[in-house]
């Protein structure tokens, strides 16, 4: 294990985080903007920039099918042969791994940071059924980072060192941030983007200009085969999906700052390296694990799109609170991850804190519970999230069981869609997404995930114009980027 100390300057200044990182972070190759765009008290207070920088430097990348990683430094590019990805990430967080040597608010003192893709499933309790098109894994050594405070309008640089060279590079580092961030004028308020396509413009945007894997009367009757499996006792509940891809040739980071305005989000986030780009508006938490090895699940089940007054908000908010499917879908997924923490908790520490809470956003209100417990002694970071991966609210109940239904009726693989954006620090903590509302590029070929629970309460139609619901966001944002100059 090589020993490692993290450099702290903090900074009582509060810049324009997209500015930041337009002009500080977006040129480097290997880079990351794990974003709070909307401030929510209690969960997303921070934000995070930062690279993979100097001698330090890393990139890993892993293909389930060759049981390969492709690991990338500063000094030399290796492949490495190696049957378990998340045992592969435990090695090198054991060997990067240093405690806090500072009073930080928040728990990510660096560390990896990227992307676990729905196919690692086969490596938990899934089959390996497909092969993705893309990474099945991507991380960065993050070596160098900015950490953005929202509550108390101050930020935080941080930069991974070994030796008296590396705080020399720190130290430069620190005084050309601080000098052009105090100089960086403070976010502007927020203006929303309006939306103009309405759901039938939506869907023939996606006739005229993408695949869909599954038509309107396949997916339809693939909820009507999810409905038999429900009726014969194999699964409570399934969360089927489809997948869109279509040609993209723009600025993946543009797309970005684009949904951004349009679908503010808690736990959204920018990610790129050489060859592949991940966009995301996700508001749902997978997993957080702090300092004092708490964790916490958020789950999402049951949405209402903003009324157009507070009365009409009012009254959708109360609907869904009161709908026996939102309700039903939200307990079975509060109960899947209760057994889940269940394996890797102290007995007796598993409870849920928050049960069909709504959280409301720019455009929709979500019911969302909170399940919280301890971790064991024994386990770490990377146990809890094999143990818990792929999150439950993508799969349905009983996960084993419906995930094989599951990989029967979509006929491929996910890929990114439903797994998880973001970091692993080096203090043991981390925290990530459930990656929806989400759209990777790769090869110039843009790819998003759309789904919904289904239960034996479905309408089956009314399920399909659920997903073409979800579709609209990242539409709206295609065809905005395209018609907004740059």
């Amino acid at each position: 294990m090589t020993t490692f100390q993290v450099e702290v300057r903090a900074l009582e200044c509060n810049p324009d985080p997209l500015r930041v990182f337009r002009s500080e972070f977006l040129a480097s190759s290997r880079h990351f903007f794990l974003e709070s765009s909307v401030v929510k008290p209690g969960f997303s207070r921070f934000s995070f920039m930062g690279d993979s920088h100097g001698r330090w430097a890393e990139t890993i990348t892993y293909d389930k099918s060759s049981r390969s990683a492709c690991i990338e430094r500063s000094d030399g590019f290796t492949r490495e042969a190696t049957p378990d990805f998340f045992q592969l990430m435990a090695s090198r967080l054991t060997r990067y791994r240093c405690e806090h040597q500072h009073l930080l608010p928040f728990d990510f003192n660096l560390g990896y940071v990227g992307l676990l893709g729905y196919e690692l499933k086969s490596e938990t309790i899934g089959a390996d059924a497909y092969a993705s098109h893309s990474h099945d894994a991507a991380f960065i050594l993050a070596t160098r980072m900015i950490a953005f405070d929202h509550a108390e309008q101050r930020c935080y640089l941080l930069y991974l060192v070994q030796d008296d060279q590396d705080r020399q590079h720190a130290a430069l580092w620190f005084d050309e941030m601080q000098e052009r961030l105090q100089n960086q004028p403070a976010a502007p308020e927020p203006t929303p983007r309006q939306r103009r396509l309405s759901l039938p413009q939506v869907e023939e945007w996606i006739e005229q200009h993408a695949t869909m894997r599954h038509s309107k009367q396949r997916y339809i009757a693939k909820i009507h085969e999810a409905q038999r499996e429900i009726i014969d006792g194999e699964t409570y509940e399934v969360c089927l999906t489809n997948l869109i891809e279509f040609p993209f040739c723009d600025s993946p980071f543009e797309l970005y700052c684009v949904m951004r305005e349009l679908t503010p989000a808690p736990h959204a986030g920018y990610f790129a390296i050489p060859d592949f780009h991940l966009v995301s508006s996700s508001p749902e938490r997978f997993l957080k694990i702090d300092n004092h090895r708490q964790v916490q699940a958020k789950p999402i089940k049951g949405t209402r799109p903003r009324g157009r007054s507070p009365q009409e908000d009012a009254q959708l908010i109360e609907q869904m609170r009161g709908d026996e499917k939102d309700r039903a879908e939200n307990l079975m997924i509060v109960d899947l991850l209760r057994n889940d923490l269940g394996q890797v908790c102290t007995i007796g520490s598993v409870h849920v804190p928050a049960l069909f809470d709504v959280e409301t956003y720019s455009h929709v209100h979500q019911l969302v519970s909170t399940i919280s417990g301890q971790l064991k002694a024994s386990v770490s970071s990377i146990d809890c999230v094999r143990a818990t991966f792929p999150g439950g609210s993508m799969t349905g109940a009983p996960k084993k069981r419906t995930m094989e239904i599951i990989d029967r009726l979509e006929e491929g693989p996910r890929g990114a869609y439903s797994g998880s954006l973001g970091w692993f620090g080096l203090g043991g903590a981390c925290d990530l997404n459930i990656m929806i509302r989400s759209i990777t590029v790769d090869a110039q070929i843009a790819r998003f995930g759309v789904g919904g629970a289904i239960t034996s309460l479905s309408d089956p139609l009314g399920e399909y114009i659920e997903t073409i619901v979800k579709a609209s966001g990242v539409v709206e944002a295609v065809t905005q980027l395209r018609s907004t100059p740059l």
